[in-house]
C-alpha cells in the first residue's frame, strides 16, 4: 500500500472504531484543501487564514479536510413535525434538537481525538455562539466553515436543491465536522447532483421553494425556526421529507 493508502485507512478505521463505540453510523471522506477554500465565502476563507497562520501556504499546497459525518437514527427524523390533536407535538419534536446537539457533541469529540492524533485542527460542527446574541445569520459566517462544502468536496454525497448534503446511505439525516489535516490522503472528488425533479423538500418549506426569488433565504430560515417555538433552534422539516419522500426514499438505509 502507498502512503496516502496506508494514512486514509489508518484514519478511517479510527474514526470506524469511534462510531462501534458509541453505537451509531457514519460516513467519511477527504477533501482538497485548496478546492474547499476556493469554494467557501470570503469571511470564512479568512477563517481558516486565521486557524492555520503561517501553515495556510503549506495547506494550499499539499493540505486536505477531513470530513466527518454520524447519522441521525431513523426513530429521530420520524419525531420531526409531528401532530397530535391537530397540532405539532413539540415534545416528540425536540428530541430530534436534542439529538441535533447530542450528535455535535459526538463529532466534537472524534474530530478532537483525531486532530490530536495526527497532528491536525479540529472545526466543530457548528458555532458555539448562543442564537440570542445573534441579529442575522451572516452573524455565524466568521465563526466557523461551511462543513457542507467540505463533505462536498470529499465526495461524501451531492448538494441537494433542500441545499444539505445528501448521502447514497441515508440521505440528508446526517451532521458533519471538518478536520484541517497535512499528510498524504486519499482525496474524494465532488458528486454532481442526483435529486433531478425530485421536489419533496421543497413541498414542506415555501421558504426553500421560493429562495431565488427571497433576498436572503438563510435569514429567514433562521427566523421561522425561532418562530417555532422549540427547545433548541432547529427545524427539520426538509430533511425528513427528503428522507421519507423523496424519489430516494426506499434506497436509503434506514437504521
Amino acid at each position: 500500500m502507498s502512503e496516502k493508502e496506508i494514512n486514509t485507512d489508518r484514519i478511517h478505521k479510527f474514526f470506524n472504531n469511534f462510531l462501534s463505540q458509541i453505537e451509531y453510523k457514519g460516513i467519511f471522506g477527504i477533501a482538497n484543501f485548496s478546492l474547499v477554500y476556493n469554494n467557501l465565502i470570503v469571511e470564512q476563507q479568512s477563517k481558516l487564514k486565521q486557524l492555520l497562520q503561517n501553515q495556510f501556504d503549506k495547506y494550499i499546497a499539499t493540505g486536505s479536510i477531513l470530513s466527518l459525518g454520524i447519522f441521525y437514527r431513523s426513530e429521530i427524523i420520524d419525531f420531526i413535525n409531528v401532530e397530535k390533536n391537530g397540532k405539532a407535538d413539540k415534545d416528540l419534536w425536540n428530541r430530534y434538537g436534542e439529538e441535533y446537539f447530542r450528535i455535535n457533541e459526538l463529532l466534537k469529540t472524534i474530530s478532537k481525538k483525531i486532530a490530536e492524533k495526527y497532528n491536525g485542527l479540529a472545526i466543530p460542527p457548528t458555532t458555539e455562539t448562543p442564537s440570542k446574541e445573534v441579529k442575522n445569520v451572516k452573524d455565524y459566517f466568521s465563526k466557523t466553515i461551511s462543513h457542507r462544502v467540505v463533505a462536498e468536496y470529499a465526495g461524501i454525497g451531492w448538494r441537494g436543491i433542500n441545499e444539505l448534503i445528501v448521502t447514497e446511505e441515508h440521505g440528508p439525516a446526517v451532521r458533519f465536522a471538518s478536520v484541517l489535516i497535512n499528510i498524504p490522503l486519499i482525496q474524494g472528488k465532488k458528486m454532481e447532483s442526483k435529486c433531478g425533479n425530485c421536489s419533496a423538500c421543497l413541498e414542506v418549506c415555501p421558504i426553500l421553494k421560493n429562495k431565488t426569488k427571497l433576498e436572503d433565504y438563510r435569514e429567514l430560515c433562521r427566523k421561522y425556526m425561532l418562530s417555532l417555538g422549540l427547545k433548541h433552534d432547529t427545524c427539520g422539516k426538509c430533511v425528513k421529507a427528503c428522507y421519507k419522500n423523496s424519489i430516494f426514499k426506499d434506497q436509503f438505509k434506514k437504521n
